[in-house]
């Protein structure tokens, strides 16, 4: 592979942007300084990438990433009120088509899945795909075994012909649960503790399937293994 088709793989832009960054003495590969933008690579041994005196970590194509989402982001290319999560992320992301895996509320913080793989993000953001999503509530008011017992029998939402029940919910202390869902609605979680007679003050995903959040720090993001991936059910195309 030549060296300006790597780095536009990499998400550095254009044949033109990639070719410029060279000419200018921006690419380093292994340490050594870069000067020809058509120079061949031997991509069963990728080299260690720096651009503009910073390390790039190689991306498998396509990629797939986790971020922990902090409150405050908007889950959208075209935030209305709010920073977008897309900002959380490299520039680069945007030149190689990153789409986030559903969404979350404003102020809703944890796991958010990214992908460049279209069938990936449409497969896991399907209603027939049955993952479990797991989030950590903080309610307003004491929680109750019975309120814990509401959730897994179902309650009725508002504009919904039948209940909706949590696949599992595990109360932590007084005023914090775990819960687990299948179904993606609208503020589902939120409004699945206030039909049961509580409120949710701060909501956190910790998972999806197996899949765990971790040790992430907020606002960070990482790439996602096969193995993590299998956890899912997904098998990258590669």
């Amino acid at each position: 592979m030549e060296l300006y088709r790597f780095l536009q793989q990499q998400g550095f832009g254009g044949r033109k942007a990639c070719r410029e960054l060279v000419e200018a003495g921006l690419v380093q590969l292994d340490g050594q300084l870069a000067h020809n933008w058509r120079m061949a690579l031997d991509m069963t041994a990728p080299p260690a990438l720096t651009v503009n005196g910073e390390p790039w970590p190689l991306l498998p194509q396509p990629c797939y990433l986790m971020l922990h989402k902090p409150a405050g982001y908007e889950t959208s290319h075209q935030p209305q009120h709010h920073r977008s999560v897309y900002s959380l992320l490299p520039w680069q992301f945007a030149n190689l088509g990153i789409s986030a895996v559903g969404r979350l509320d404003v102020d809703t913080t944890g796991m958010l899945l990214f992908s460049s793989d279209g069938q990936f993000v449409h497969s896991l953001s399907s209603p027939r795909k049955v993952i479990p999503k797991c989030y950590q509530v903080t309610a307003r008011h004491a929680l109750t075994l019975a309120l814990a017992q509401q959730l897994l029998d179902g309650v009725l939402l508002h504009d919904e012909t039948a209940p909706l029940a949590a696949t599992a919910v595990t109360l932590l202390d007084e005023f914090r649960l775990n819960m687990s869902i299948t179904q993606g609605k609208y503020h589902q979680v939120k409004r699945m503790v206030a039909a049961a007679g509580n409120r949710v003050e701060a909501l956190h995903r910790i998972g999806m399937g197996e899949l765990l959040l971790g040790d992430l720090p907020q606002g960070q993001w990482r790439l996602l293994t096969d193995s993590e991936l299998a956890l899912l059910g997904y098998t990258p195309p590669r």
